[in-house]
């Protein structure tokens, strides 16, 4: 039988799955650009992270807190430093949701990792 994932943990996945794809679609629209080019690594990234939080494992939880601060972070300094655009507003966005999210299933005490 396979553990069932909690509601909060299929979003954040799904979430992580989206910014994956629209990280990686910004090189359709900013075709060539170094920053851009670190924006498309990340979002693979994301991809894999966002499919790793679909197993029941505590380490997603952890790679999937810490990943989105990163790039969060990198996402607020590109926005102000080198191109404002939608896509970092959107990526840091998603990014605040699943960073509280994972932190708050990796805080829930006695949670079994199934359903954290």
């Amino acid at each position: 039988m396979e553990p069932v994932l909690s509601p909060a943990r299929k979003l954040a996945a799904a979430l992580l799955l989206l910014s994956g794809v629209t990280h990686v679609a910004q090189l359709a629209v900013y075709p060539g650009q170094a920053d851009v080019i670190g924006a498309a690594m990340f979002g693979v990234l994301y991809l894999a992270l966002g499919a790793y939080l679909l197993q029941p494992k505590r380490a997603a939880l952890w790679l999937a807190a810490i990943f989105p601060l990163i790039g969060g972070s990198l996402g607020v300094l590109r926005f102000l430093k080198v191109r404002p655009n939608p896509f970092s507003v959107l990526h840091v966005g998603i990014d605040i949701v699943v960073i509280s999210i994972c932190i708050f299933l990796l805080l829930r005490r006695g949670a079994p990792a199934s359903t954290a």
